[in-house]
């Protein structure tokens, strides 16, 4: 099995081979980054006439769902292009895309259906509340304005990736292994998903876990929906007398409201205590990310998306893949949500050991965070009560990052690339020569399991 991973900005972007060759292209991270360095190698399948079996897109947010929809766009565009030809308009350009290979399903649970009739409502409620937050001159409420503000791009792309892949444009068969419908655990095993040779067990999102997110996302809407009509007739109210000699009074109040709207937010805990791996912390898509352990040929892959902790953990349980007391020891961990410090605890370190650690994240959000970095590194090489139990938690590991300091462009996010840089080699030395490290400079790295 061959793991290939690509720069994609600050989100994930895979391609699984299996030993037959069968594929499985895993997200796509952000848009720009799939055009520069994921469609190039993609439309090279195409040249060679191989197909990819299924995309999985892990959950809506942004930084895994843009990059597939460009793809599936550079798609239609060359059905057209096609089609024109078709009909006889040989002047007609090609696309100046690379066509993506031919693939025979997506696996993706859309928004729309996770939350069902009050979809639109909360997308409604969601850009606004955003709008109204932008406002603060708080940093942790401007934060939630940002997060908020990435929540309403990424549904929206999720619904237009339900609409490509639907039977009136591109025809893509959505989750086949549940019959269209949403995919998840279920507390009763099931069939692994077999693609040739390599087999998916869902670990992750199960149905009680749904249920909850559709109940806090309601909860969600239901709260703001009053208060977002109150502060929306104020600024109507406001905008009609607003002047030079106004604007002291009226910014005032809407600093205040804004504060106010933070605490109802999915997100509001960002302004709490800090502790590592704090659920409280991850968004409600995140939560329910579509993860699966991957077996081929004695070898695993663990597939977190953005997923918790604590549910990774819980997945593995109640699908026998992990004992109740004990650990699991993979061959690889996509290290869950970028390495972020609300998805990765140091029990989930100790539990969960691999061979390969590889980190999707370019810096952004200060991503992956130097606290997991050490957290992971100290239940191998750590104090005797930080280390895995895990017989094999004494061998050499590694650490693949797909970025670097000289690879991504934003300021703070190439300070943050240099921090992480300076630290693994400082968690090297310590090592022992256990641990090693790649980070990526170009398009993509292969990492044969």
């Amino acid at each position: 099995m061959n793991l290939t991973v690509f720069q994609s900005d600050k989100g994930d972007c895979l391609l699984l081979t299996g030993a037959d060759g069968r594929m499985v292209l895993v997200d796509g991270g952000m848009r720009a980054s799939y055009s520069k360095h994921v469609a190039p190698a993609l439309g090279k399948l195409r040249d060679a006439g191989q197909l990819v079996d299924a995309v999985y897109v892990s959950h809506i947010d942004q930084d895994h769902i843009s990059g597939v929809l460009q793809m599936m766009d550079d798609e239609v565009e060359w059905r057209i292009h096609e089609f024109q030809k078709t009909v006889g308009n040989t002047n007609h350009k090609p696309p100046a895309a690379p066509r993506p290979p031919q693939f025979k399903a997506i696996w993706h649970n859309a928004f729309r259906e996770q939350v069902t009739k009050n979809a639109g409502e909360i997308e409604d409620a969601l850009a606004a509340s955003a709008a109204i937050l932008s406002g603060s001159e708080t940093k942790a409420v401007k934060e939630l304005a940002a997060a908020q503000h990435e929540l309403v791009t990424s549904i929206a792309e999720a619904i237009q990736l339900s609409r490509r892949v639907s039977p009136e444009q591109l025809g893509i068969k959505l989750n086949p292994p549940a019959k269209g419908k949403l995919m998840m655990a279920r507390s009763t095993p099931t069939p692994a998903i077999k693609i040739g040779g390599m087999q998916f067990t869902i670990i992750g999102p199960f149905p009680a876990d749904l249920t909850e997110l559709r109940k806090e996302w309601n909860e969600w809407l239901k709260k703001n929906k009053e208060r977002l009509k109150t502060i929306q007739k104020q600024a109507e109210r406001d905008a009609g007398a607003f002047g030079a000699s106004e604007i002291a009074s009226l910014m005032l109040p809407k600093l205040q409201q804004a504060d106010s709207l933070s605490d109802l937010l999915p997100l509001a805990a960002a302004t709490t205590k800090f502790k590592l791996g704090d659920r409280q912390k991850v968004t409600t898509p995140n939560l329910a990310s579509l993860m699966f352990l991957l077996k081929e040929q004695g070898k695993t892959v663990l597939l977190t998306g953005d997923g918790h902790w604590a549910d990774i953990l819980k997945g593995l349980r109640q699908t026998k893949k992990l004992k109740a007391t004990g650990g699991l020891h993979v061959d690889v961990l996509k290290v869950q949500h970028h390495g972020s410090e609300h998805n990765v605890s140091e029990e989930f370190c100790r539990t969960i050991t691999a061979d390969h650690y590889v980190f999707c994240g370019n810096g952004e959000h200060e991503n992956p965070d130097l606290r997991v970095i050490e957290a992971i590194a100290d239940s191998r090489t750590g104090a005797p009560e930080k280390l895995s139990q895990n017989k094999q938690a004494g061998h050499p590991f590694k650490f693949w990052f797909n970025s670097s300091q000289t690879a991504t462009v934003k300021p703070e996010a190439k300070e943050h690339m240099k921090q992480v840089e300076s630290l693994v080699r400082k968690l090297t030395r310590k090592s022992g020569g256990r641990l090693d490290s790649f980070f990526l400079k170009g398009a993509s790295f292969n990492l044969a399991v």
